[in-house]
């Protein structure tokens, strides 16, 4: 079976509310975007590349997700920024019950007084599943391409 262009759109539109949540300082809301169970992975490249098991962060479960969303929003401590997300074209397979959606990322961020800069790019690797009607992630890696690691990630990517 493959995929309509009515399940596409509505995958796209999930997608975007997803970064709209992150961009436009709904960070309370991110973690409705998980099912259970869920696994969110922020990973280089080179780590995700080589299967190495290191990753910036890692949440496996609903509790650590909520968990993290509190650290973020409550805990950290960081200047004000503004973030914005830019997404690719999807590449959409399905997988069982599950949709396997791939998509390039960059995030610009904007510091106060200071120039726009990309804060990393890279790709999402995402597994989508349907609970109660709604999508939800399954997993969402976030790949960064930089063997770097972006020292202002103060936020889920």
């Amino acid at each position: 079976m493959s995929i309509s262009a009515r399940q596409r759109q509505e995958i796209e539109e999930f997608l975007i509310d997803y970064a709209a949540a992150i961009d436009d300082g709904g960070l309370e809301r991110w973690p409705d975007f998980f099912g259970d169970p869920c696994l969110y992975k922020i990973v280089s490249k080179e780590n995700f590349d080589s299967g190495l098991p290191l990753a910036l962060l890692l949440c496996d479960s609903p509790g650590m997700i909520r968990d993290r969303c509190d650290a973020f929003a409550k805990l950290n401590v960081y200047g004000p920024r503004a973030w914005r997300h830019m997404t690719g074209q999807l590449r959409l397979t399905e997988d069982g019950d599950s949709i396997r959606a791939r998509s390039n990322f960059v995030i610009f961020e904007s510091l106060s007084g200071e120039d726009t800069h990309i804060l990393c790019a890279g790709e999402y690797c995402d597994v989508l599943v349907r609970r109660d009607g709604a999508l939800k992630f399954r997993e969402r890696i976030c790949i960064y391409d930089t063997t770097m690691i972006p020292n202002s990630i103060v936020m889920p990517i």
